[in-house]
């Protein structure tokens, strides 16, 4: 499994890429044609919808020709199990490359873990790791998506 940072999309603090998914935080307005320039195809914004208001970057992105998905993952500061899974089947089923992003990069590496242990068969303590070392800096994420792992 290739694991890179990203570091020359401007206005992109967190961003790396796990085998063919980008994950990131929130990018700004500068970041979107550099992110098509990567071959993306399809955004999935994990954020709730009212976070803030994602109306100018779903029309930038449409705009640039990439689909774009809003697809909450987090609800009460919790991970919500079946969509966890449901990402990963989206992920399973397109082909990418695709990118995930949240505010912080947080959710999506907590989902991250899930993904890699239940659909790529990594041992859970490799799959933090993997997640820590890209962007993941809240600990609940990780007891969550253990707990997520557990109950699957």
């Amino acid at each position: 499994m290739e694991t890179k940072r990203i570091t020359d999309i401007p206005g992109m603090l967190y961003l790396w890429k796990v085998d063919d998914i980008y994950l990131a935080g929130q990018p700004d307005a500068n970041s979107w044609e550099h992110i098509k320039n990567l071959g993306i195809q399809k955004i999935i914004n994990l954020r709730d919808e009212n976070e803030m208001d994602f109306s100018g970057e779903i029309k930038v992105v449409k705009e640039l020709g990439m689909d774009y998905v809003q697809f909450p993952i987090v609800k009460g500061g919790g991970l919500l199990a079946d969509n966890c899974q449901k990402l990963s089947e989206i992920i399973q089923q397109d082909t990418g490359p695709h990118f995930i992003h949240c505010g912080s990069a947080n959710r999506v590496a907590g989902w991250l873990i899930t993904h890699l242990v239940r659909y790529k068969n990594m041992d859970f303590e490799k799959a933090v790791e993997i997640a820590q070392e890209n962007g993941l800096s809240n600990p609940g994420f990780i007891d969550q998506a253990q707990e997520i792992i557990k109950n699957s």
